[in-house]
């Protein structure tokens, strides 16, 4: 992975050095120790969140420059070499967060892909959507990605980068979870209505996942995901979605569908 348009806040007046020292292996392992810090930190451990908030104050120099030396002994990391490459620790956490945005893109794409492979052209529809809603529901909550995700969505319009990289997450994520969902919705012999494309559908469905995935942070005590069944309330979402998007030979859109149901039409 080229990190050259990623990782930009490195002390190089030249663009070609800049680049070069963004692809090194020790700029890498200064950012992984970062994402392992967020990891333990999010899985709350014990020896780093007494104290710290939930937050990216967990990212301090002296902590990822320790972590590197432990993660990564033979590139010898030192904190003149992080220096070196970060002049301020709010360049290293801006390189940080698009950094990390990138790995969640990359890694959800990878997983997106997973689900669609596994997905049988015999399947039938409900089993397919719960199927496929419960690894969507799962893939919202990896850590520290999505806790990531909702810290950066709230500082992103003050720092340019950081917002290219949550709308590049964004566009190319959906992109894949629109081409997965057009794909079993084809196989079933099933159009939306005229007015509902697959692609809306499919933003619908991320958003009521990560609707869901805050209520799962939350630890609140409702019936949202049954890890027994493989099954969550997205799966149901998605179903009732289905049943009310779904062109049923009428030929209305989805407002004119609902007021004939009702009878007004």
């Amino acid at each position: 992975m080229d990190l050259a348009e990623t990782v930009t806040n490195l002390s190089r007046v030249r663009a070609q050095n800049r680049a070069r020292l963004a692809n090194s292996a020790l700029t890498r392992a200064f950012l992984n120790a970062a994402m392992s810090l967020s990891e333990d930190l999010f899985a709350g451990d014990d020896d780093l969140t007494e104290g710290v908030p939930q937050s990216l104050a967990h990212l301090s120099r002296p902590r990822v420059v320790g972590r590197a030396q432990k993660d990564y002994p033979d590139l010898v990391p030192t904190e003149a070499k992080f220096r070196d490459r970060w002049a301020g620790q709010q360049d290293f956490i801006d390189d940080f967060i698009a950094y990390a945005l990138v790995v969640r893109r990359v890694n959800l794409g990878a997983a997106i892909e997973q689900i669609s492979r596994e997905s049988s052209a015999g399947e039938d529809l409900p089993a397919a959507l719960h199927r496929i809603a419960y690894a969507g529901a799962l893939l919202v909550l990896q850590l520290p990605g999505f806790r990531l995700q909702l810290l950066t969505i709230a500082s992103a319009s003050a720092h340019p980068l950081v917002s290219r990289a949550l709308k590049d997450m964004y566009a190319q994520v959906t992109q894949a979870w629109f081409g997965l969902y057009e794909r079993v919705l084809a196989s079933a012999g099933l159009a939306l209505r005229r007015d509902v494309t697959a692609e809306e559908f499919s933003i619908m469905l991320e958003a009521l996942g990560e609707g869901l995935g805050l209520r799962l942070l939350a630890d609140l005590e409702e019936p949202l995901v049954d890890h027994g069944e493989r099954r969550s309330l997205l799966g149901k979402a998605a179903l009732g979605l289905i049943l009310g998007f779904m062109d049923d030979g009428d030929g209305l859109g989805v407002e004119d569908a609902v007021a004939s149901r009702l009878g007004r039409l």
